[in-house]
């Protein structure tokens, strides 16, 4: 069965509210058990839609779903996973099947609508306390999403939670770069996903992997993930595995990537008690440069940390990841940090092609171990990391100088590195402040470099 908007008397401007009038159609397919609405070209102002099984939603090329500014238009559903202080959604489905979002189309998150008029002395627009994220999926199957353009998101672009048998294709998330919390892609205690041919473009994270705190019917592993020819931009970090990490992370291949114009390339960040393992990272090149200093991360190309959150829960180990063919240019150095020694383990680069350039920012030559480092609220929200500044050192809680000036690649408390085929272009002479060993490791047995 199919309904088309054609068919329908409806504002097409953008400026009244129609939320009502494509629920009812979105019922009337679910009921009939499934079919797809197609939204034909116009602006459609809209509030939260929940979607059902076997159901699409095709978007025409000129068809764009403009987000409500109103928090009173997102109470039709409370999603059971929380982001930040958030249970709204634009898009949202519980439970369905065979589930697909497709067309030319555009979602507009409407994100100035969410945020301060006029930016902080950091360079970003504080946010409400509650805002939507566009697209939530939780415990679904057989999800596809394809050539659609999800743009201006307010919060967390498109959250998967717990969702089995996803394929993605040909996404656009191009989100505003000075609002913070606007991560493209979360895949969260997801399984069996392909994520291909995309472009994501956010202030937080790219692609973020992760298994959040949730209820128990929801929580289960992020496992057999595969992404590949993707473009990313962040200010954040462009792939990253954590830093919520309750269940455990694994087998996870990320291949023929291109990451640009970001603060940090990769970033496993271990943190909750999940275990991470078996992960292969290939054929990706990368350009990091520092971002603001709230923005986790002082341009590194890698970044592998394991370290305590609540003091009572052990954080999962980092084991069994490789690195091969790694190429590009950054102003910070690849940092592996793990506050208990071994807790990274089986760590092998195979290929790296890295220049180090200077940078204007006044952060070159430390490193970031955040979160969590604010002492008042050690297991608080991400804004509780981004901003507190430690009295001591004038930088924020978990900024700290590399011992020995800026390496290339800093490793501590990391058994069975392997490092082949490092080629490492530092400027010459060497700028002051600049460790005069490129790799240092501790210990220095911990590792192997050729």
């Amino acid at each position: 069965m199919k309904l088309s908007l054609d068919d329908i008397d409806l504002d097409r401007s953008g400026l009244s509210l129609v939320t009502h009038t494509l629920q009812g159609l979105i019922d009337t397919l679910g009921q009939a058990g499934g079919g797809t609405l197609v939204v034909t070209p116009g602006t459609y102002l809209i509030g939260t839609l929940v979607l059902p099984s076997n159901f699409t939603l095709h978007l025409e090329a000129g068809a764009r779903l403009l987000a409500s500014p109103q928090e009173a238009d997102y109470q039709a559903a409370e999603t059971q996973s929380m982001a930040e202080l958030s249970r709204m959604a634009l898009l949202y489905a519980r439970d369905a099947q065979h589930l697909t979002l497709s067309g030319a189309g555009c979602i507009d998150g409407n994100a100035s609508a969410w945020f301060a008029p006029q930016p902080d002395v950091q360079g970003y627009r504080q946010p409400k306390t509650h805002r939507p994220r566009m697209l939530v999926l939780e415990g679904c199957q057989q999800v596809r999403i394809g050539d659609i353009t999800i743009c201006d998101a307010p919060m967390w672009t498109a959250h998967l939670v717990s969702c089995r048998h996803v394929f993605i294709n040909n996404l656009t998330i191009d989100n505003d770069l000075t609002l913070s919390n606007t991560d493209a892609l979360d895949l969260d205690s997801c399984q069996h996903v392909h994520l291909s041919n995309s472009y994501f473009s956010a202030a937080d994270d790219g692609i973020c992997l992760k298994t959040t705190a949730k209820a128990a019917e929801l929580q289960q592993a992020t496992e057999n993930v595969t992404v590949n020819n993707c473009i990313i931009r962040s200010k954040s970090c462009a792939i990253k595995v954590g830093t919520e990490t309750f269940a455990d992370i694994r087998n996870i291949v990320v291949s023929n990537c291109v990451i640009v114009d970001s603060n940090r390339a990769i970033g496993l960040v271990s943190r909750d008690g999940g275990q991470f393992s078996q992960m292969l990272f290939s054929n990706i090149l990368f350009d990091c440069r520092h971002g603001d200093p709230c923005h986790w991360g002082k341009a590194d190309p890698v970044f592998v940390s394991v370290r305590h959150r609540a003091p009572h829960i052990t954080p999962g180990p980092i084991r069994q990841v490789t690195f091969s063919n790694l190429s590009g240019s950054g102003e910070g150095a690849i940092n592996l940090h793990s506050d208990m020694p071994g807790a990274i383990s089986d760590i092998t680069f195979n290929g790296l092609t890295f220049s180090q350039r200077l940078s204007e920012s006044d952060e070159q030559g430390s490193y970031d171990v955040r979160p969590p480092c604010n002492p008042a609220r050690p297991t608080g929200m991400g804004l509780d990391n981004a901003y507190l500044v430690n009295p001591q050192t004038g930088r924020a809680h978990g900024v700290e100088p590399y011992p020995h000036g800026l390496p290339a690649l800093y490793a501590t408390g990391v058994q069975g590195l392997q490092l082949n085929a490092l080629t490492i272009t530092r400027p010459q002479p060497l700028p002051a402040g600049w460790d005069d060993e490129a790799v240092r490791v501790y210990p220095p047995h911990s590792g192997n470099r050729k």
